[in-house]
């Protein structure tokens, strides 16, 4: 993990100079975490700090310039890549399939673009994925419960955490009040849903061992649930404290700052070009052109950044997912189980949270689960019998190559690398995608 962190973090640093000006909505986050590295008075107040605040150590480190813009971007992306694995890890309970979902998140295209700018979505999602897995090792009932319970503990911060870098975070938080309540209801009531024989493979089990709470007296859930999130998260507010402010910020400043927050989302309505709606996220009808940036030494060339996901991956990963629906309903799957938990959660809250302008970034947490779901299928597909002598894992050699590919021949327009102006239009294969 060490080394896949430290490999992936070299690979997102290569040409993070590009675009040399601000990258999309780095325009709002850079000033504001110089205004943080300044103590002086934060103008982006409807956002929590905690990614500005990054952010900012970025740019003490590097200075204010590209690189110092998103160098910490580049950390948490590593650290996405690699909780990314953890949480395969967690689920499949097998190293060789959580490298193959690391494999997939690698050449999404989302996680190598949102790791290379700077933008909140970055920093929620890296302390996410590792609350996302500490939560479900807790819960699944392996191991030594001291053990658990300190994953749980540390899952509750990484909360926290996600939570102070991008709101975003609150509703996935909150759903797994939910789901803990239902499944543990169900269970309560002896619901369980039998359909006969099961048929699964390594490291799967009954979906209905994923949410052992009953190790968990309800004093040490409400600790790692509700106390450290809630501590973790105005711990960030901290540097609030020390800003030029007449009179200076107290507590109670910071607790009348929340609704200012939730106001301040609500008002953001202006019209955007790339804005999309959350029911064609999956199917990427507007992706987002983060950078299109002229050579003024040589004007027939460019330099663009597109935040548009792997077409074979994430056009295939919606098939896979049906699959792992499928065997949730028919074998009680623990693996599709949360699978589907966690791609439904991060994706229909969208449909839930009162914004009125909305962008294909906010896909990235859920399309980031799709690996989780290809792996799964791949896994489980059945070779025709003329194919019997080919390895177990060839189909996921084959999509894999694929997607690889796929990465290369995009990557011009990922890395912001310089083209000929006009042959942006060899990767926009629809209208909708210019």
């Amino acid at each position: 993990m060490l080394a896949a962190f430290a490999g992936s973090l070299v690979f997102f640093l290569l040409g993070i100079d590009s675009p040399t000006g601000k990258n999309f909505d780095e325009f709002h986050y850079v000033p504001s975490a110089k205004q943080f590295l300044e103590l002086k008075e934060n103008q982006n107040w409807e956002h929590p700090p905690l990614g500005k605040e990054l952010m900012a150590l970025g740019i003490a480190l590097l200075g204010d310039e590209p690189a110092g813009w998103r160098l910490m971007s580049t950390i948490f992306g590593a650290l996405t890549w690699v909780g990314m694995m953890t949480l395969a890890l967690v689920i499949f309970r097998t190293t060789r399939a959580a490298l193959w979902v690391g494999l997939l998140c690698l050449v999404n295209h989302l996680l190598y673009v949102q790791a290379r700018i700077g933008m909140l979505d970055t920093f929620m999602m890296g302390f996410l994925v590792w609350a996302l897995a500490a939560w479900i090792e807790a819960f699944s009932g392996h191991g030594d419960i001291d053990r658990r319970r300190r994953y749980f503990y540390w899952g509750g911060l990484a909360w926290g955490l996600a939570i102070a870098s991008k709101w975003a975070a609150l509703v996935p938080w909150l759903g797994w009040f939910g789901l803990i309540g239902v499944v543990s209801l169900l269970r309560h009531w002896g619901v369980r849903f039998h359909r006969g024989p099961t048929h699964r493979i390594e490291g799967d089990t009954d979906f209905w061992d994923s949410l052992n709470v009953d190790s968990f007296p309800a004093v040490q859930l409400a600790v790692g649930m509700f106390f450290l999130p809630v501590l973790a998260y105005f711990a960030t507010f901290l540097p609030f404290f020390f800003v030029e402010h007449s009179p200076s910020y107290t507590l109670w400043d910071i607790l009348l700052m929340q609704p200012k927050m939730w106001d301040g989302q609500l008002r953001v309505v202006t019209e955007h070009p790339y804005q999309s709606t959350w029911w064609g996220w999956p199917f990427m009808i507007r992706p987002i052109w983060y950078a299109f940036e002229k050579n003024t030494s040589d004007p027939g060339f460019v330099r663009g950044v597109i935040l548009l996901g792997n077409p074979w991956f994430k056009w295939t990963g919606l098939v896979a997912l049906v699959f792992s629906g499928a065997h949730w309903i028919k074998d009680r799957s623990r693996q599709a189980f949360w699978i589907l938990s966690l791609y439904g959660i991060l994706y229909f809250q969208w449909a839930l949270i009162p914004r009125k302008i909305s962008f294909y970034y906010y896909y990235y947490p859920a399309g980031m689960m799709l690996s989780l779901a290809s792996v799964f299928a791949l896994r489980r597909m059945r070779i025709p019998a003329a194919w019997r002598k080919l390895p177990r894992e060839a189909p996921l050699w084959v999509y894999s190559a694929i997607a690889v590919l796929v990465f290369i021949y995009f990557f011009p327009v990922l890395s912001g690398l310089r083209i000929p102006a006009s042959s942006f239009t060899q990767w926009t294969w629809f209208r909708s995608w210019i």
